[in-house]
């Protein structure tokens, strides 16, 4: 998929923001409750920094993930420097209205290479490094972690909500993240040492593959099901690996439902007992937008409906952990992805979208 600048390019950008919208806005206690059926299943990966308002009522709406991205190019801007001050404002607000954060660790530092694309197994040293911040996060964000004791005696009485699952990069099938070009052997030595890593510091916790895109379109790309089936040719990726990584884009129903059919098949195939999360699904609701996933509201709607109302179905049958929709708003942030625009569950003014309506018809949330 082509959205690199909305994840990578202005990640400082939506930081930012997040950072100056501050925590709770007009300071009064924020209300974390999750209004629908099914907790932190149904959850929102936004391209843009939502404000106290949007959480809120993503919230109402059964809004109970988040799926954050985690940059290492952020926080050590500078080497052997970390500067955790935007996580922690946008941790604690999602604290605040019980959002559940899904994040994503992903982006070398200049530091180290010179594209954020190039991954950390490239150089020891490097490598390293990636390891000193996964396990510095962990420490910092996971279960008991120590951003959440310090926030117990400064808020005792926000309910923490640290990560029960931490995704490894994002689309490493894809030479737009995985630079020069997808490695399935680089990837599962990146994973396993991840998973090491943060289950020596937060044994509770679930370590994911990244979310993989079936057929990509860059060059050099690997089909997502190939990818995967040589990650698990590793030894002892079957231990590592609790959670399997899914964007199960497609112009339809059936497409969507293939994808993740295959992905299940072939976990069950290898004898893993991981399960699945749905990391990224959507689809625009502007026809004139030039792509297959491209529709009208309408049917925006209906796409909704109908493949997240599946996949609900078939939740236990697949091992399915969460299903994250792209994206919250409709915000056109320049990048090349033509529908990307136009895939929000509400539009530029906030105004409920027929995909919103779907949506909380599926959580049992309030729209409003």
């Amino acid at each position: 998929m082509s959205r690199r600048g909305a994840l990578l390019a202005s990640v400082a950008t939506l930081l930012t923001a997040s950072a100056l919208v501050g925590c709770g806005g007009d300071g009064e206690e924020q209300t974390a409750t999750i209004r629908g059926d099914y907790g932190a299943f149904f959850g929102i990966a936004p391209n843009e920094t939502p404000d106290d308002s949007d959480l809120a009522r993503m919230a109402r709406g059964g809004i109970g993930s988040y799926h954050v991205l985690l940059s290492w190019q952020t926080v050590e801007a500078v080497k052997g420097a970390y500067d955790w001050s935007a996580y922690d404002a946008e941790f604690k607000r999602l604290a605040e209205h019980g959002i559940e954060p899904v994040p994503y660790v992903i982006g070398t530092p200049t530091a180290y290479e010179k594209s954020s694309s190039i991954p950390p197994t490239e150089d020891p040293k490097a490598f390293d490094a990636w390891a000193d911040f996964l396990k510095a996060a962990v420490t910092r964000y996971g279960t008991d972690g120590e951003y959440w004791r310090a926030l117990a005696q400064s808020d005792p009485g926000l309910v923490p909500q640290p990560p029960h699952a931490w995704e490894i990069w994002n689309e490493p099938n894809s030479s737009v993240f995985w630079e020069p070009a997808p490695d399935p052997d680089a990837y599962a030595q990146l994973f396993k040492r991840s998973s090491r890593v943060i289950k020596e510091v937060d044994p509770e916790a679930e370590v994911m593959t990244a979310g993989m895109f079936i057929t990509p379109q860059s060059d050099g790309a690997i089909n997502s099901i190939d990818f995967l089936r040589q990650v698990y040719d590793h030894r002892g990726m079957k231990d590592a690996i609790d959670a399997v990584g899914i964007h199960p884009y497609a112009p339809n129903v059936e497409d969507v439902l293939a994808q993740v059919d295959k992905t299940h098949d072939l976990v069950e195939e290898v004898g893993d007992d991981a399960g699945l999360w749905v990391t990224e699904i959507g689809w625009g609701s502007n026809p004139k937008a030039g792509s297959d996933l491209a529709k009208t509201p309408e049917e925006q709607g209906e796409l909704l409906s109908e493949s997240l109302g599946d996949l609900l179905d078939r939740r236990d049958e697949l091992g399915l952990e969460g299903i994250i929709w792209f994206t919250w708003r409709d915000v056109d942030t320049g990048v090349a992805c033509t529908w990307c625009a136009t895939a929000g569950l509400v539009d530029g003014d906030r105004d409920s979208k027929p995909a919103w309506i779907a949506f909380t018809d599926l959580t049992g949330g309030d729209p409003d």
